[in-house]
C-alpha cells in the first residue's frame, strides 16, 4: 500500500513535469525542483495568506491554503505543487536582489549623525512633494518629522532604495523602520546615471561598485544622489527581530522565498517557480511568492528577490543581476 502510494505520487509529479514541458517549454520543467527548506516556504505561504486583502483573491487564497495543508501534512514541495497547481504564465526575467540593512543611528542629531530619516509629512506641509535635492537641503527640517539620524549619506540613500532596515542605537537597542510613503517623484536609478556618464557599463553598475565609486569621488556624491528625485518616508515598526521586514502586503518577507513584482502584472500572493544563476555560479531553484513591490520593478520581466538582512545579504543583493525564468502557477 505504501509503495503504491509512493508510486502514485511520483506519477503525479512526473505528469506535472511533462505538462510544464509541453505548455511552457522544457526549460521551465527543471525549475520545478526546489532547493530550499520546506519550513521557509511554509512561512512565506502562511504570511502571504495572512496578508491577502484583495476582494478577488479567492483563487489565490485557495491555492495558498491547499499548499499549506499539504506541506504541513508532510508532502514534498514537488508533490504538493503537482496536485494543486497549473501553469498560469511564464516569462524570462531580469532578477535583482534586495535586503534589510543594519545601520548605526541616533534618535537625536549630533555632530556625527546629521542625516535624518523623516516620517510622512501631513497633508499640506510645505516640502512634502519636494525632490530629494530640496529635502536634503532642509525643505522639511524643523517640523518635527525627524525619526532617526544616520551618519552616512550613502547608506542612508541605499536604505531608501531598500525601503526597510534595522537601526542600532547606542544603548544596544535595535529598532526597525519600514516604508511609509514617498514624495511622489519618479524613481531614477543612480546606477543608470553613472552608466550614462561613462563611469560604468550596465554590467559593472552593481551596488558595491557604486558605493565604492561614491566614496572615492566625494566631490560628485550629492549630484549623483540627487539625480534620483524620489525620497522615502519611514515609520518605526514593531516587527519581531526574528522575522523579516514587512513588505507591501504588510506581512514579513522570507529570505529567498519572497519576491517583489509589478502588482499591475502579478497579483500579491501569487506563487511561482523561479530559476536563475547566482553571483557565486550556483543555480537558484525556488518556489517564490509575490509579497512586495518596488519602484524599479515594472512589467512581467522584472523581479526583485529578498535575500535577508545584514552585510552578507547586502553583498549578495548588490551583486545579483541575472537573467532567470519565472513560471507563475494557478490553482487547479
Amino acid at each position: 500500500m505504501v509503495a503504491r502510494s509512493i508510486r502514485g505520487r511520483a506519477a503525479v509529479v512526473a505528469a506535472f513535469a511533462l505538462a510544464l514541458a509541453t505548455s511552457v517549454g522544457a526549460r521551465d520543467a527543471v525549475s520545478f525542483e526546489d532547493g530550499g527548506e520546506r519550513s521557509s516556504l511554509l512561512e512565506a505561504l502562511r504570511n502571504a495568506r495572512d496578508g491577502l486583502v484583495d476582494t478577488d483573491a479567492s483563487r489565490r487564497r485557495r491555492l495558498l491554503d491547499g499548499l499549506i495543508a499539504d506541506l504541513t501534512a508532510g508532502e514534498t514541495i514537488a508533490t504538493a505543487l503537482a496536485a494543486r497547481t497549473r501553469v498560469a504564465s511564464s516569462s524570462d526575467v531580469l532578477l535583482t536582489g534586495y535586503y534589510e540593512p543594519i545601520l548605526a543611528a541616533r534618535r537625536t542629531r549630533s555632530s556625527r549623525f546629521v542625516h535624518p530619516l523623516y516620517s510622512v509629512p501631513p497633508a499640506g506641509v510645505e516640502g512634502r512633494r519636494a525632490p530629494r535635492r530640496e529635502i536634503d537641503r532642509g525643505a522639511l527640517a524643523g517640523q518635527g518629522l525627524e525619526l532617526f539620524w544616520l551618519d552616512d549619506p550613502i547608506e542612508s540613500f541605499f536604505l531608501h532604495v531598500q525601503g526597510s532596515g534595522r537601526l542600532a542605537l547606542p544603548d544596544g537597542e535595535i529598532v526597525r523602520v519600514g516604508y511609509a510613503g514617498n514624495n511622489g517623484r519618479a524613481y531614477q536609478s543612480i546606477g543608470a546615471e553613472l552608466v550614462s556618464r561613462g563611469v560604468f557599463t550596465p554590467r559593472e553598475a552593481t551596488a558595491p561598485a557604486i558605493r565604492s565609486w561614491l566614496r572615492a569621488h566625494p566631490e560628485h556624491l550629492w549630484e549623483v544622489l540627487h539625480s534620483n528625485p524620489r525620497f522615502i518616508f519611514f515609520r518605526e515598526t514593531t516587527m519581531p527581530g526574528d522575522r523579516g521586514p514587512a513588505g507591501a502586503m504588510g506581512v514579513p518577507l522570507v529570505p529567498f522565498r519572497s519576491v517583489a513584482a509589478d502588482p499591475g502584472v502579478t497579483r500579491a500572493g501569487s506563487v511561482g517557480l523561479l530559476t536563475a544563476p547566482l553571483p557565486d555560479g550556483s543555480l537558484l531553484r525556488r518556489v517564490v511568492v509575490a509579497m512586495d513591490r518596488g519602484a524599479a520593478i515594472r512589467g512581467p520581466t522584472r523581479l526583485d528577490l529578498f535575500v535577508g538582512a545584514g552585510p552578507a545579504a547586502a553583498i549578495l543583493a548588490g551583486e545579483l543581476r541575472s537573467s532567470g525564468r519565472i513560471v507563475w502557477l494557478g490553482s487547479r
